[in-house]
C-alpha cells in the first residue's frame, strides 16, 4: 500500500514539473494581446448564441445571410454596429439593439474581423491555438475599427 502511495506521489510531482516546464516555455502574453484574445473569444461566444444560425458557424455565410469574412465586403465598426442595432436595410436581418449592447457588438466585430483577416482559423478560439490551446493574436494585428 505504501508503494502505491509513493508511485502516486512521484507521478503527481512529475506532472507538476511538466506543467511548470510547459508554462515556462510559452511566451508571456502581453496585456493588450490578452485583452484582444478575450474580446475575440467573447465575440465568438455571442456569435454562437445569436448570429451563427443565419451567418454560419465560422461567419462564412449561408443561404440566409451573407459571408462576413469576404475581404471585399469588410466594413468599419460603426457601420457594423449600425446594421446590428437597427437591422439590415432590406429587412432580411432583424435589429439586435434590445439584446446586444455596444460592448458585445464590438466583441462580435472583433471575432468577425479576425476571421475575415484570416488570422483566426475556423473553430473555437480556445482550441485553435498552439497545441490545441488558446488562439494567440498575431503580433501587430488589431481589428481595423
Amino acid at each position: 500500500m505504501i508503494q502505491r502511495g509513493a508511485w502516486i506521489l512521484v507521478f503527481a510531482a512529475a506532472a507538476g514539473m511538466a506543467a511548470d516546464f510547459a508554462a515556462a516555455q510559452s511566451p508571456p502574453a502581453s496585456a493588450k494581446s490578452q485583452e484582444l484574445y478575450q474580446n475575440v473569444y467573447s465575440g465568438w461566444k455571442v456569435w454562437h448564441v445569436y448570429c451563427y444560425r443565419c451567418h454560419g458557424i465560422n461567419a462564412v455565410g449561408t443561404t440566409l445571410a451573407p459571408n462576413l469574412t469576404d475581404p471585399n465586403e469588410k466594413m468599419r465598426l460603426q457601420e457594423f454596429r449600425t446594421i446590428v442595432k437597427t437591422g439590415s436595410a432590406d429587412g432580411q436581418m432583424q435589429a439586435w439593439d434590445k439584446l446586444l449592447d455596444d460592448k458585445q457588438i464590438g466583441q462580435v466585430f472583433d471575432y468577425v474581423r479576425a476571421r475575415a483577416d484570416k488570422v483566426l482559423p475556423p473553430g473555437r478560439p480556445d482550441e485553435v491555438g498552439p497545441k490545441g490551446g488558446a488562439w494567440v493574436p498575431p503580433a501587430g494585428w488589431l481589428p481595423q475599427r
